[in-house]
């Protein structure tokens, strides 16, 4: 009798321990988890900073400048008898004012500028069919504003590195001509497009000195319109219109810059105190 009364109460206690476990598992299930982004004690780069910088790019390739060169073939022999020449150049000046700590407004502006030459081209798809182009050009300048809205998020509280989220809000115009030099005559198309974008640019920041700082940032997310006015050989009009998401990461527009990040106001005079000057 008394190994049974044991036995029962020590099924009670596991039971009564087991209830308590639970209970205190419930409530902290019921509470949300939160990783606390947004809420670093950190202070990356302090309200009132200003920031300014740019990025730029550039690239040119020649092909089939020598004088017996028998031209350049790729893509497994399709693209054959190759010469001509391209050039891509951009630059993108930017400025920001900071108001709260790690959160800044600011505009920029990209210019870019491209071309194509082609003085011959031969393409074979198979040995009945393939063609031929020659004196082929195309040129485009485009012009690009944005507003912008950022703010960072420090890698462990550092000062030093940070990721970014940068919300951009953007219009531009552009101007692109395609011709062909055909009997002495030129053929060709000319278009006047106008771009207006929404778009989330994540990055990365890392400071190089107190007030210089290396960024990477690549087109995550964005929403674009598109409008283009085109008229072929001053006569045939034609006019094209879209608009689109775009939920993928843009290759293309990966950006590299450099960029300053000047302390105002009681940062400046604070920073000058601690310095002793």
């Amino acid at each position: 009798m008394k190994k049974a009364i044991f036995i029962a109460t020590v099924l009670a206690g596991a039971l009564c321990a087991s209830a308590t476990a639970l209970s205190r598992d419930t409530t902290s299930v019921a509470q949300p988890f939160d990783r606390g982004i947004g809420r670093s004690s950190s202070c990356f780069i302090p309200k009132g900073t200003v920031g300014a910088g740019a990025s730029f790019s550039y690239s040119k390739y020649d092909i089939g400048n020598l004088s017996d060169d028998a031209g350049f073939s790729a893509l497994f022999s399709l693209v054959q008898n190759l010469y001509g020449d391209m050039t891509s150049f951009s630059v993108s000046p930017f400025a920001s004012y900071f108001i709260a700590d790690n959160l800044s407004i600011g505009a920029r502006f990209d210019y870019g500028k491209s071309s194509l030459g082609l003085g011959n081209v031969d393409l074979s798809l198979m040995e009945d069919l393939s063609f031929s182009l020659q004196d082929f050009h195309y040129i485009k300048q485009s012009y690009l504003g944005a507003v912008t809205l950022r703010t960072y998020i420090p890698f462990a509280n550092s000062k030093r590195f940070a990721m970014f989220t940068e919300l951009r809000a953007s219009g531009g115009y552009a101007q692109s001509k395609t011709y062909r030099v055909v009997d002495n005559e030129k053929h060709g198309t000319y278009q006047d497009i106008y771009n207006f974008e929404l778009g989330l640019v994540p990055g990365v920041s890392a400071f190089l000195t107190n007030e210089v700082a290396l960024e990477i940032s690549v087109g995550l997310l964005g929403f674009d319109y598109q409008k283009v006015f085109q008229i072929t050989n001053q006569v045939e009009k034609s006019e094209l219109e879209k608009s689109g998401a775009n939920f993928k990461i843009n290759l293309l527009s990966i950006g590299l810059g450099l960029s300053f990040y000047l302390p105002t106001g009681d940062n400046w005079v604070r920073k000058r105190q601690g310095d002793g000057k």
